[in-house]
């Protein structure tokens, strides 16, 4: 089954990193104004992103696109509002077709983008995040998902018969044939939880070359986010801004959010369990207890082990007002 096919209530990590983001775009460009705004995205079969996007914010200039032209016919069929455009394109293709996009929406002006990859073709995903990154300014927000499970770069007794040092050291020599230059040179070794925070300075890198080839712009992280429902995945959003502009973009208000990213190591990872209705109003009962009489008040472990229990109990005291909800639809 893949990560497609399976329901939202069995990615609960994975749905509160959606409505995280979600809340971080209110903050972003809601005093601005949502109606300057084109959200664009590969939106998968269902656009459920672009339903939430439409259903929270109410932004109707909407963009999907995908290279399988069924999935386009699929997108089309569950768009939100006949507004959503779906085409059949690449990702690589993106920064080419921005113009043709705002010729499709000419009273906007700014762009969500945000490019959700699951594969570990990294090099070709940097390289389009950089590509795509020079064509944005002032207000738009930029956003990319990577894969950052270790075992892409080699599992088992791999680095033994490459005759390295340590599984450490082989990741870091793999990802560094992946993406050469894009990889930090102080980076040597890469531990088996390490990855999202390196692939973080990867793309602080990546924004580095997108400022140099497009100077004026400044490109700041603003969230970045990990979580593992199944595979480990990383998430870092950016702020576009532009340094003669009088507007100051993200607004001085937006350091007083909880989440609010502080640089490029200051990561959010997400890492809620799976609960049942009665679970959750247990925990909810018991929020202003702490993380440890939240986890005594369930008498059971929610994960593997007190100390992976505990740290779900704490991922959920964080995030508890994303966490997915599903009723009947008799309710």
């Amino acid at each position: 089954m893949s990560g497609e096919d399976i329901p939202y209530q069995l990615r609960p990590n994975k749905f509160i990193d959606r409505r995280t983001f979600i809340e971080l775009l209110s903050r972003l460009i809601v005093p601005r104004g949502i109606e300057k705004y084109i959200y664009v995205s590969m939106g998968g079969r269902h656009l459920i992103d672009h339903h939430a996007i439409y259903d929270q914010l109410g932004i109707r200039a909407q963009f999907s696109f995908d290279d399988n032209a069924n999935e386009i016919l699929r997108q089309k069929f569950n768009r939100p509002t006949g507004n959503t455009v779906c085409v059949v394109m690449n990702s690589a293709d993106l920064p080419g077709e921005i113009d043709t996009i705002f010729q499709q929406f000419r009273s906007k002006r700014n762009l969500i983008v945000w490019l959700d990859f699951t594969t570990a073709d990294r090099r070709t995903q940097l390289q389009e995040a950089i590509q795509t990154l020079v064509k944005l300014k002032h207000g738009d927000v930029f956003r990319i998902t990577l894969n950052a499970n270790a075992q892409t770069l080699g599992g088992g007794d791999e680095w033994k018969k490459a005759e390295a040092k340590s599984p450490q050291e082989y990741r870091a020599d793999r990802l560094r044939a992946q993406i050469g230059e894009l990889l930090p040179t102080e980076i040597t070794t890469i531990g088996e939880q390490d990855l999202p925070k390196v692939l973080s300075q990867c793309v602080r890198l990546a924004a580095a070359e997108a400022e140099r080839l497009q100077p004026g712009i400044r490109i700041e992280p603003v969230l970045i986010t990990s979580y593992r429902d199944g595979q480990r995945m990383l998430t870092v959003t950016c702020s576009i801004s532009e340094g003669d502009e009088e507007e100051e973009f993200p607004s001085a208000q937006f350091v007083k959010w909880e989440f609010a990213c502080t640089g490029w190591d200051d990561i959010e990872f997400i890492s809620a369990p799976q609960l049942s209705l009665k679970e959750q109003y247990r925990l909810d009962a018991n929020l202003h207890r702490g993380s440890g009489r939240m986890l005594a008040a369930l008498r059971f472990l929610p994960a593997k082990d007190e100390a992976t229990s505990l740290e779900a109990i704490e991922s959920y005291r964080a995030y508890h007002r994303y966490y997915p909800t599903f009723r009947h639809i008799e309710d």
